[in-house]
């Protein structure tokens, strides 16, 4: 019975940390480009009292006895499945049509990865994010533009004084492994070892999506599902509650016998 308060704990702690991660999904809904967290439950060790095949008084045991000791969170993982794109009117508002990411620069020096486009044009011509981090490796935009053209591929056109030319272009960054990538908040990533090295290159080329102009990314939570798996983790918490108020009253009858 002391076993199985143990057990209902580790359960009850698995469950909070679902619920948790569930609450920041929702938080998350209108976030732009937010990748939705999954939880991943794995059993605990077994401790074994009879083993399988052990030796009885004229044979072997077909089956043995295996009691589990509970379950953990064995990991919370991102879905970087692509959120539906919403129109803008902002020239500076870039969505990736596939796989990549955008290249910041933080301000210790360090890049970080994000597929919030949602840019802006600070006083010297560099587009920074609502953090005023800047895009890594894009052009200056010239403050008299009258207008700005970005293509699929990345590239920049800019028209000053009636004139068309090209600063330069955006470059998207990919990785081996999305899920490897740290998320350390501002909708920005940090590479990692699990995720791979960067690899940079022209957008909508080899694998690395293309950008759309005039489009945000949304968020890819689903509240349906969110809800419905919010309520299937509360009512998993209550029923292990409820072995733990079944082992307490056991051992309230075990205690009071005479």
């Amino acid at each position: 019975m002391d076993r199985a308060l143990w057990i209902s704990a580790t359960g009850m702690d698995g469950q909070n940390r679902l619920t948790e991660t569930i609450a920041n999904n929702l938080a998350n809904v209108n976030t732009t480009a937010y990748k939705k967290g999954n939880v991943h439950f794995q059993d605990l060790y077994y401790q074994t009292v009879t083993a399988v095949g052990a030796k009885t008084s004229d044979s072997n045991a077909p089956v043995g006895i295996e009691l589990g000791t509970g379950s953990r969170v064995s990991g919370i993982t991102r879905d970087f499945s692509y959120g539906t794109m919403t129109e803008r009117s902002g020239n500076f508002d870039l969505a990736i049509a596939g796989d990549g990411f955008f290249e910041i620069e933080l301000p210790d020096g360090s890049k970080g990865y994000t597929r919030d486009g949602h840019f802006h044009r600070d006083s010297t011509g560099k587009l920074v994010t609502e953090d005023g981090y800047a895009l890594a490796g894009a052009p200056n935009i010239d403050s008299n533009a009258s207008t700005v053209t970005i293509t699929l591929d990345g590239t920049i056109t800019q028209r000053v004084n009636n004139v068309d030319s090209s600063p330069g272009s955006i470059q998207i960054a990919r990785f081996p492994n999305n899920e490897g990538l740290r998320p350390i908040g501002n909708n920005l990533f940090k590479e990692t070892e699990a995720s791979g090295p960067v690899t940079l290159g022209a957008a909508n080329q080899n694998g690395h999506g293309g950008i759309r102009q005039g489009f945000l990314e949304g968020s890819n939570v689903d509240v349906v599902k969110e809800m419905v798996n919010m309520i299937a983790a509360q009512r998993a918490y209550e029923v292990i509650s409820k072995s733990i108020k079944t082992s307490d009253e056991m051992l309230r009858t075990a205690t009071n016998l005479k």
